[in-house]
């Protein structure tokens, strides 16, 4: 078993050592006794007669004791300890993902490499654990050679996901590794709150950076103009250097500038607003580039010039239902009213008919069936005092319900096909039914199954929400080109339900979609999604809260004492000690 002090700071009492002995190289100051005759004092030991100064060291067995009592009181302030044998370890590194990590990536992983090398030296194997905080990251690295991790760490670690909890990987990490049999190590760039059992380390420094916050394009009016947000995140005024570019080939910040670059100036703190047009006969790709500083992900912006995908609409409700509906569609944005029905991607009809599209379905005037359809209408009350419930659904949820008034549901009931949006008295008031669409695809239809004529759906806010997001999830559907800007790692829903992200570093990127069987067949070209992909995460964008931490060998102590065995001859220095004292103190006396 190896051998240490679990306490070295106790070895500081070894100074009482040369403390004793420059005692008794001094002599104490004799004392003057007057008597009237010289034989009637006692023998005594020759002594000083000039005060405290030194003389000859004279051996003695008081000192020889009160060494023995020192040095076994030293011992046991020590703490020794053996390690018990133990063959192997388990140690996960848990890398942190976050972007912020860009900036002192290089650092960190020298400062790794160095300090891993203490935990590798403490058994004869070590099995490694090499992972990140990111979700959906699978492990780097499963192994026994430190070597290989690190060259796993180099190549494949790339820290580029914006703010995240690290309670998950810390689980996992922790499951992977024995209880006293090895360690979890988190490597991060701040302080950050671990288990006791975790050690953290981290290398960065506070540091000012200035980038962009964020981008859009708009389209309004026949004019495209694009707007940004440059933040300075320092404690200091910072002035850059704005340039308009054209998409590099290679690099985004290789392109040609498109205008000459603005000299801009940014308060401590500061963020400022900048847009201009759209360049006149220029590219779909623009990049916009900040002077690079040390966090380089926010000093790039590309954005592309939108193209929204506009949903085709026919309405074949007339009256006034028709033209609420119409009037609630078209507030979605993008909406365009076409004749025919097969290039619909959306139709407006009442309940009972069979759409071959996406569709927004009215219950009639939502009568029962045991009620007189010629009795006089004016004789009921216009409105039912229900509540109206709302499931957990995405199309009603966080939305205020109870200011929208109306008459009774409808008679229609939910087959086991149908996914119930709101009730009212126990009857489902909207909801989703299945539809089989013209190209063999499978769509829906929102049934709104109550009278919309006599109710106050077009001041009810939800209702008119609740149908704009429907619009929007019937817009996603749609197989055909478009281009759009998105953050870094973005969900991207795309037509027949599949979902794509945006990469997780800036720069531009398309997307593949499936296009009509019609069009297919013709041989036309597939439709693509043209976006580009921003980062914009203030929150790492901001290093001024990183900050340098170590606790490798502090929390590999821990783990090194857990496995120890205390000295069983304790109480044996003890009462060495103990005797060594008094056997001096006695002698004393005696002379």
């Amino acid at each position: 078993m190896s051998f240490f002090l679990a306490n070295p700071w106790g070895l500081l009492a070894l100074a009482a050592i040369p403390a004793l002995v420059a005692i008794h190289f001094l002599q104490e100051q004799s004392r003057r006794v007057r008597a009237s005759t010289l034989f009637l004092l006692e023998h005594v030991r020759p002594t000083s007669e000039g005060g405290w100064r030194i003389e000859r060291f004279k051996n003695s067995l008081p000192f020889w004791m009160q060494i023995i009592a020192a040095c076994a009181l030293v011992w046991l302030l020590a703490d020794p300890r053996w390690v018990r044998a133990a063959p192997r370890q388990t140690v996960a590194v848990v890398l942190d993902s976050s972007a912020s990590l860009q900036a002192f990536r290089s650092e960190t992983l020298a400062a790794l490499a160095k300090r891993l090398r203490g935990w590798d030296a403490v058994t004869a194997r070590t099995d490694w654990h090499l992972l990140e905080t990111g979700p959906r990251r699978p492990p780097l690295y499963v192994g026994s050679s430190l070597d290989e991790l690190l060259a796993a760490a180099e190549t494949q670690w790339q820290p580029l996901l914006g703010s995240h909890p690290l309670t998950d990987a810390m689980v996992t990490a922790r499951a992977l590794v024995p209880e006293s049999a090895g360690g979890v190590i988190l490597v991060t760039d701040r302080a950050a709150e671990v288990p006791a059992d975790v050690a953290v380390l981290s290398v960065a420094q506070p540091t000012g950076n200035v980038g962009f916050s964020g981008g859009r394009v708009d389209a309004a009016g026949g004019r495209v103009t694009w707007r940004v947000l440059v933040t300075n995140h320092s404690d200091s005024a910072q002035t850059r250097e704005l340039t308009l570019r054209r998409a590099g080939t290679r690099d985004l910040a290789d392109g040609e500038p498109l205008a000459d670059p603005q000299r801009i100036e940014l308060a401590a703190g500061q963020s400022r607003t900048f847009t201009a047009e759209w360049p006149a006969d220029g590219p779909d790709r623009i990049v916009l580039t900040l002077d690079a500083d040390r966090f380089t992900l926010d000093d790039t912006l590309p954005l592309v010039k939108p193209l929204r995908r506009q949903v085709r609409l026919v309405n074949r409700l007339s009256g006034s239902v028709g033209e609420l509906l119409g009037k609630m569609i078209d507030a979605a944005g993008d909406v365009e009213l076409v004749a025919d029905g097969d290039e619909a991607d959306l139709i407006v009809d009442r309940l009972g008919s069979e759409p071959s599209a996406h569709a927004v379905l009215v219950g009639g005037d939502a009568r029962s069936d045991d009620e007189d359809p010629n009795a006089d209408s004016s004789a009921k009350p216009r409105f039912v005092t229900a509540w109206v419930a709302a499931e957990d659904h995405p199309l009603v949820r966080e939305l205020g319900w109870g200011g929208l008034l109306s008459g009774p549901a409808g008679d229609r009931q939910l087959s086991d096909t149908d996914t119930p949006l709101l009730w009212k008295a126990a009857r489902p008031l909207a909801f989703l039914r299945p539809t089989l669409l013209a190209d063999g695809g499978r769509g829906e239809s929102l049934v709104l199954n109550w009278d919309l004529a006599n109710s106050n759906a077009e001041q009810t806010a939800a209702v008119v929400v609740m149908i704009a997001r429907f619009v929007e999830q019937v817009r996603e559907q749609i197989p055909r080109s478009w281009a759009g800007n998105f953050d870094t790692g973005q969900a991207i829903m795309l037509p027949a339900g599949r979902q794509r992200r945006a990469p997780e570093t800036p720069g531009f990127f398309s997307l593949p979609m499936v296009g009509h069987s019609a069009a297919i067949q013709a041989g036309e070209p597939r439709p693509v999604l043209n976006g580009a992909a921003q980062f914009v995460d203030v929150r790492q964008c901001d290093l001024r809260a990183a900050a340098p931490v170590d606790t490798l060998d502090a929390t590999r102590r821990e783990l090194i004492i857990k496995r120890s065995v205390e000295d069983h001859w304790g109480p044996l220095w003890v009462t060495l000690a103990a005797t060594a004292l008094l056997v001096a103190w006695s002698w004393r006396r005696r002379s």
